[in-house]
């Protein structure tokens, strides 16, 4: 960001339009999200976010809101454009009180009480160590005033460029990302932290963003959309894609067909699932429109002997999903071992498929054909040889560094689901909900991305795909749900209907 705005500077746009512009869309982001707030207390760092912050403090007094100012230090300390908005600020009326003077604190107190809401602008992308002194002060006021709070471009405390905070930091409840999103508006627990994200167009020409945002970008619908062409008339089902389903055993039935359930939804053409058979019947019960192929098995589990006819069937696929629900049986693994060894097709790998290949990543790497694994934390962990709070206190690069090794697509579920491609590059998914932490979520989305895949798209856009309509087929059903009560098959239900949305150029909305 501190590039694309040099950039911008240099060819000709003035600094104080943009801070001008980034003003303009916080005062605009309050407008629309708390249109009743009257009273707001207006809190400034001393750098170019407290600037923002000065001039938001002069616009909202424009629209007739009661603003009290406040400055971290003193006032008279800034320069350039913050010092521009400063005396501009001051124009309108406004004396800002520094928090660095007697009473300071005492004043923010009360004005807190009184206000509506409050605008957080004490620190914005440069900061990168923990929060001490008057600023920590600052930060635990706003956050026990039990107000909400709208922070400019990053609350204050947070690394813009992780998602694990260095120390304290404010609660926002909405954030306006100036430009672009950064990563700790997506990774959490920073995420969490931020609430309600919406990012404001401030100048800065779009080229100059994406020709910085190659190794970490943020998948909208457009994306998505232009991957999923309308289908021709004359359309029959083997045009798009035949996958096979390896899947399943007793007591899991369930998660194989939900992964056929959730291909079918995602647009395959024909599904086979090749599961033990002693669950055929229950699957062909459960989803009639799905095929079935019974292999050899051992107590209800897929055994090694199968691996020979898998192969041989699997040259009539063109892509394969491994793993909801086959359990970790030594003859299981057996067979996913010679299976992944041996066939060519793409596959997406989930569930068991990755427990089986505990701290062996680089397993997947010498396969021939394309990978792609969905692992959620405990499963990246198990791969890498880590604890789940190590995956997660640095999602980015434990989605990087198993794509690395494993020299394959990695889809790391969860809150702003992750999809790293082996040389780096890294996709966030913005959508989803609560909703899909339920049983089955994951079956669902691994025979939607499976779809995607056999249907002809490369790995890392099938995956994309594939997490961007899984997460807006949930986000559908909220508003009737909540956030619990999900069905899984329900998630599976409503793919269809997102897509039609998109290809009518309507986003997440039918």
């Amino acid at each position: 960001m501190r590039a694309a705005d040099a950039a911008t500077i240099r060819n000709g746009t003035p600094s104080e339009e943009l801070m001008e512009n980034a003003a303009a869309a916080i005062v605009a982001a309050i407008a629309a999200a708390y249109p009743d707030w009257r009273r707001v207390a207006v809190v400034c760092g001393p750098g170019n976010n407290g600037g923002d912050g000065l001039a938001v403090a002069r616009l909202l007094t424009g629209r007739g809101v009661r603003v009290t100012l406040f400055t971290l230090a003193d006032p008279e300390r800034y320069g350039g454009d913050p010092a521009t908005n400063l005396a501009r600020a001051r124009a309108m009326g406004l004396s800002p009180v520094s928090l660095a003077a007697r009473g300071g604190f005492s004043a923010l107190s009360r004005a807190l009480e009184d206000a509506d809401g409050v605008v957080d602008a004490l620190f914005g992308t440069g900061l990168a160590r923990p929060l001490a002194g008057a600023a920590r002060r600052a930060v635990r006021a706003i956050s026990g005033a039990a107000r909400p709070v709208v922070a400019a471009d990053v609350p204050s405390g947070l690394a813009s460029d992780s998602g694990a905070p260095p120390g304290e930091s404010v609660r926002a409840n909405l954030t306006v990302a100036l430009g672009a999103p950064k990563p700790c508006h997506l990774l959490p627990p920073a995420s969490d932290r931020c609430g309600r994200v919406v990012v404001a167009d401030i100048g800065i020409p779009r080229g100059e963003l994406e020709r910085r945002a190659r190794r970490f970008w943020l998948a909208e619908p457009g994306d998505v959309g232009t991957l999923l062409p309308p289908r021709p008339l004359d359309s029959h089902k083997g045009d798009f894609g035949r996958l096979a389903v390896i899947a399943g055993s007793r007591g899991k039935a369930g998660a194989a067909a939900l992964a056929a359930r959730g291909a079918l939804r995602g647009g395959a053409g024909l599904v086979t699932v090749f599961c033990a058979g002693a669950i055929e019947n229950s699957i062909v019960g459960a989803l009639p429109e799905a095929m079935t192929f019974a292999l050899p098995e051992r107590d209800g589990a897929l055994a090694e002997e199968g691996a020979p006819l898998l192969l041989r069937r699997l040259d009539d696929f063109d892509a394969a999903v491994l793993g909801p629900g086959l359990g970790t049986a030594a003859g299981t693994v057996k067979l996913l071992e010679a299976v992944l060894s041996r066939a060519r097709i793409p596959v997406v790998v989930d569930a068991d498929g990755l427990n089986a290949f505990a701290n062996r990543p680089g397993f997947f790497a010498r396969r021939a054909g394309a990978t792609i694994l969905t692992p959620h934390p405990g499963e990246a962990g198990r791969l890498l040889g880590l604890k789940v709070r190590d995956i997660q206190g640095d999602r980015l690069g434990a989605a990087r560094g198993l794509a690395r090794r494993a020299r394959a697509v990695a889809v790391l579920k969860g809150a702003h689901t992750l999809v790293a491609a082996p040389t780096g590059e890294v996709a966030a998914n913005p959508t989803g909900t609560p909703l899909l932490a339920t049983a089955g979520s994951g079956d669902v989305l691994a025979g939607l991305v499976g779809a995607l895949l056999a249907a002809g798209l490369a790995p890392r856009e099938a995956a994309v795909a594939g997490a961007w309509l899984h997460g807006a087929a949930a986000e559908r059903l909220a508003p009737s749900l909540g956030d619990a009560g999900l069905l899984a098959h329900e998630v599976a239900d409503a793919v269809p209907r997102v897509r039609a949305a998109l290809q009518r150029g309507g986003g997440r909305d039918a």
